[in-house]
């Protein structure tokens, strides 16, 4: 009796302690970059998204976000529910790009041949930093995560200037250009003389830009709609966006979300089309889909859901190991997810023991996935075995923890493993 309740208590203090068990806002970690092309140490600010180590499999986008300082706390929180909570769009790894100071930021998003705004002999420097994010920053990225060949560069007022330059200057150096509310009424728009040389005679990769533009009057951003328009360039695949009721800085994170969705158009298929797709056709979408984003990663988890509902609904069971394997071949990042939907199915119109066996068969393929071995312990705990279950989501809560989950993941495995110590 006495070791049983050291046992529960224990349990109850690892569990409540704030210095072990609080969870961190995770912001990413900062790098040092030392740059030749401008001669100086750099920072940048990378954050993975929080199923970077669970999907193995999985290749992510990556986002190079200009003036990261100011800007990454608000993309990255809404990248959170876009990507993370919502499946709107895939995961993305945002990469943010440190300041040293306004003066020198401005310095380096003017074009060559210009002066930074408020200065008369501050020339600009911006072919010099898009060389760092093309030649030194995109590779390290490249060697040390796993990315995908999609590739945004985001950029808001000076920023966004600097964006509509680097596709002028280097436009196969990003497959997506996303200018906010660009200045190009720099230096009496001197920009739009290159501008009219590049949409006019230009020839390069395909590439999308994105501009946007708030309740503003002077941002000179209509003179490259003008071009774009009428030109139509076969190799840009442009969209414009006004948002009257934003102002100048409020426009950024609105214009962006609804960009990123236009990138990965496709991915979030809403519940009323899902309910009538089989699943081959849905098979079939995101592997073109996939294909033409040039990403490996789990699709939707409603995607998921109406796939192996659809078997069931259509009373195809037998039919499902044949489509598991083609998932297997075809959407490997999606794997686990099919497994672990399949499991709930199974538990639901057939049994517990029949889910946990399901399960245990790939366990050793997935026994770094948070989700999955919360699965096996969800089924354990269906089973009344909690024994085995607070043994899984022991695993299960370490692995959050090292992952830095976020809060509420951490929240909800707390309170299972307080449900299953007895």
């Amino acid at each position: 009796m006495i070791k049983k309740l050291s046992f529960v208590l224990t349990i109850i203090f690892l569990i409540t302690s704030r210095f072990i068990f609080s969870a961190e806002f995770n912001t990413g970690k900062r790098v040092n970059i030392s740059s030749t092309h401008l001669n100086e140490e750099r920072e940048i600010q990378i954050l993975l998204p929080e199923s970077y180590r669970s999907n193995t499999k999985a290749t992510y986008p990556v986002i190079y976000l200009l003036d990261g300082d100011f800007t990454f706390q608000g993309v990255s929180g809404m990248l959170d529910f876009m990507a993370n909570k919502g499946q709107l769009i895939p995961d993305v790894i945002l990469v943010g790009i440190a300041d040293k100071g306004t003066d020198k930021y401005r310095q380096y998003m003017t074009p060559a041949g210009l002066t930074a705004p408020f200065e008369k002999d501050d020339s600009g420097k911006a072919k010099q930093f898009l060389n760092f994010l093309e030649q030194e920053v995109k590779p390290y990225i490249s060697n040390n995560y796993r990315v995908a060949n999609n590739s945004i560069l985001v950029g808001h007022s000076m920023g966004g200037l600097f964006v509509l330059n680097a596709l002028f200057e280097s436009p196969n150096a990003f497959e997506h250009f996303v200018s906010m509310s660009p200045s190009v009424w720099l230096n009496d728009h001197a920009i739009m003389a290159k501008a009219k040389k590049f949409i006019g005679m230009s020839k390069h990769d395909q590439v999308s830009l994105y501009l946007s533009l708030g309740d503003e009057t002077r941002q000179g951003v209509y003179g490259v709609l003008q071009l774009l328009d009428e030109n139509q360039p076969k190799n840009i695949q442009w969209q414009f966006s006004h948002y009257p009721n934003e102002n100048h800085n409020s426009v950024g994170l609105v214009s962006l979300r609804s960009d990123l969705k236009a990138i990965f158009n496709g991915w979030f298929i809403a519940n009323k089309k899902l309910s009538s797709m089989s699943a081959e056709r849905l098979l079939a979408h995101y592997k073109e889909l996939s294909l033409s984003l040039t990403i490996n990663q789990p699709i939707p988890t409603p995607s998921i859901k109406s796939a192996i509902r659809y078997f069931y609904r259509q009373k195809k069971t037998d039919e499902i190991p044949a489509f598991m394997a083609r998932v297997k071949n075809e959407l490997p990042a999606s794997e686990q997810g099919f497994i672990i939907m399949l499991a709930r199915y199974v538990g639901h119109f057939e049994s517990p023991e029949a889910a946990l066996k399901i399960l245990l068969k790939s366990e050793v393929d997935f026994n770094y996935s948070v989700e999955y071995l919360k699965s096996i312990a969800l089924t354990y705990e269906q089973l009344g075995d909690k024994k085995l279950a607070l043994n899984y989501y022991e695993k299960v809560f370490k692995l959050a923890k090292s992952y830095k989950s976020n809060q509420w993941q951490i929240n909800i495995i707390k309170a299972k493993l307080l449900d299953n110590q007895a």
